[in-house]
C-alpha cells in the first residue's frame, strides 16, 4: 500500500481507541490506519484488538511488546522484523520461556541481551548465553537473579570486568 494513502494516527483515551478500533477494523487489517498507541491503552484491549494492532500497526508494536500480557501476543511480536521489537518482547516479564529460547539465537545481540536479563528465561538457555561473543549479553546473564550459581562461578572469570564484578555482585 502506499505510504501517502496511510494515515496516522494517534490515540490517548481508552473508549477512543475501543471505538475507533470497532469502527474501523477492516481498514485497521488492510494497512490503511497506523495507530500510535500509549502504555496505558494496552492494558485495556481485548488480546484479539492487539494482534489486530501488532500485525497492521508499526507505531504501536513496541509499545505493545514492552506491557501486553498475551503470551500469543508476545509470541507474535518476538518474530518482527524489527528488533528493537523483538528487544521488547525479550523485556517483557511475561514473556513465556519457550519465546525466550527463540530470542536467545536472534542476530541482535540487544534482543539476545533482553533475553538474558529475563527472569522467564530457562536455566539452560541462560548457561548458553553466558558463552555468547558480547559482552553485555554475558553481562545480562550476570545479572539476572535466576542466573544459577555455577553459571555465576564462570562468569566470574569471564575476560571483561563488567560482567566479572556484575556475576560477583549477584546475590
Amino acid at each position: 500500500m502506499d505510504n501517502a494513502a496511510i494515515q496516522n494516527v494517534v490515540l490517548d483515551d481508552a473508549d477512543e481507541c475501543a471505538r475507533f478500533i470497532d469502527q474501523h477494523r477492516s481498514e485497521i487489517a488492510e494497512g490503511r490506519y497506523d495507530l500510535r498507541i500509549e502504555k496505558d491503552l494496552v492494558r485495556t484491549l481485548s488480546d484479539e484488538d492487539l494482534l489486530l494492532l501488532a500485525r497492521s500497526c508499526p507505531s504501536s508494536r513496541q509499545t505493545i511488546a514492552l506491557v501486553v500480557k498475551s503470551p500469543g501476543v508476545l509470541e507474535f511480536l518476538a518474530c518482527d522484523s524489527s528488533s528493537d521489537v523483538r528487544e521488547a518482547a525479550g523485556d517483557n516479564t511475561r514473556t513465556p520461556s519457550s519465546t525466550l529460547e527463540k530470542l536467545a539465537d536472534d542476530p541482535s545481540s540487544s534482543v539476545r541481551m533482553a533475553a538474558a536479563s529475563n527472569a522467564n528465561t530457562p536455566e539452560s538457555t541462560l548457561e548458553k548465553l553466558s558463552r555468547d561473543s558480547i559482552n553485555y549479553v554475558r553481562w545480562g546473564v550476570a545479572n539476572n537473579e535466576r542466573t544459577p550459581a555455577a553459571v555465576l562461578k564462570s562468569l566470574a572469570k569471564d575476560l571483561d570486568g563488567h560482567v566479572r564484578r556484575e556475576a560477583k555482585n549477584n546475590p
